[in-house]
């Protein structure tokens, strides 16, 4: 889960996008290497494994990372196997920013499961948490035991629902709610609509936490945001992520939020040690958008000055 300097046996994420956009419908054979095209990346093991059939999710190895593939344009989710609890991608590292406004939340609820790295991440970090996961597709709930997710315990569970019904028809406040809900085709139509995003506000606690995980697609995203701004009354921030694929979107129907600069800088250091995600990397990032949303909105917050 580190956002540190990467180990020498890292495998370059760039290097890993290529490959798997570049092979397309050449079928790798397990334990097979890349043609020479893909030079430097040539002599990587690779294997593709696809359980249920060329429609449904596959499981792509390439060196040390597993990944979960909706076909060969979209990445949904990635591990590292030698190290399954760590945050691969940055826009996870992104998400799990929320402990800089919510620290230790009591409940949390997820809309996707994916290759799981959210939710074992809260699942390890919050030992006192009760985790729900939501996730439509049977097909990637039954690959969860090959990115180590955890057994459904007295606080964990991953259900199987549709889950914009859920949010919109069951009872629960949680703390924190993530939006993590993508398929073969981007973001699903039901998780963008502004009626659910009016749920999930509905849902929340009334101090509670909204993260939504959006594509960085100009048209699209600056959408997304105007409905969830429009459904938290403004109150609504968005953070991108390092190589600007995704951008995290965090809001909250508190009054108080968002932060000030400060509380932002103290919840860094107080969680600095208890983690292995730098917080600090995320609250320089977050920050900046902070500044941004009191330029924006002057009269929202009695906030300091922004540097």
């Amino acid at each position: 889960m580190t956002d540190g300097i990467p180990r020498s046996a890292d495998i370059d994420l760039d290097m890993f996008y290529d490959v798997v956009f570049g092979l397309r419908l050449e079928r790798p054979d397990p334990g097979s290497t890349l043609p020479d095209r893909f030079g430097s990346a040539s002599h990587i093991p690779v294997s593709l494994d696809a359980p249920f059939g060329p429609t449904g999710p596959m499981l792509f190895r390439f060196g040390d990372i597993l990944s979960l593939l909706f076909g060969w344009s979209t990445v949904q989710s990635g591990m590292r196997v030698s190290d399954p609890d760590h945050l691969l991608f940055d826009y996870t590292r992104v998400m799990m920013g929320f402990r800089l406004f919510r620290p230790a939340p009591k409940h949390i609820e997820m809309i996707g499961l994916g290759g799981g790295s959210l939710a074992k991440a809260c699942y390890r970090s919050l030992p006192d948490c009760d985790i729900t996961v939501i996730e439509i597709d049977p097909e990637v709930i039954a690959l969860r035991r090959h990115f180590h997710i955890p057994p459904d315990d007295h606080r964990f569970r991953v259900i199987c629902a549709d889950g914009a019904d859920y949010i919109a028809a069951s009872t629960g406040k949680p703390d924190i709610l993530f939006v993590d809900g993508f398929d073969s085709k981007g973001l699903s139509p039901t998780l963008s609509h502004q009626a659910f995003y009016d749920s999930c506000r509905a849902r929340l606690d009334p101090d509670g936490l909204l993260v939504a995980n959006l594509c960085d697609n100009s048209t699209a995203f600056a959408t997304l945001v105007r409905r969830i701004a429009a459904s938290f009354d403004g109150r609504a921030i968005a953070i991108p992520a390092e190589k600007r694929g995704n951008r995290v979107v965090f809001a909250s129907p508190e009054a108080s939020f968002p932060p000030s600069l400060e509380i932002i800088d103290s919840a860094a250091q107080r969680l600095r040690l208890t983690d292995r995600v730098n917080y600090s990397i995320k609250a320089r990032r977050i920050k900046q958008a902070l500044r941004r949303w009191i330029v924006n909105n002057p009269q929202g917050q009695n906030f300091p000055n922004p540097c």
